[in-house]
């Protein structure tokens, strides 16, 4: 499975992570840790979505 994820930094530089189709949003300290929470969130929000 293909994610199309957006990674910036915001003003407070924190590092935010989008997964872009799923509207799914995490902030991290870094780029690394906003891309591993963007992911645990994805497969949440995915477990929780209508089959």
């Amino acid at each position: 499975m293909k994610v199309e994820v957006e990674v910036h930094q915001n003003e407070a530089r924190e590092w935010v992570a989008t997964a872009v189709a799923y509207g799914v949003t995490v902030t991290g300290r870094t780029e690394k840790e906003a891309l591993a929470r963007v992911m645990e969130a994805l497969t949440q929000h995915l477990k929780k979505a209508p089959s």
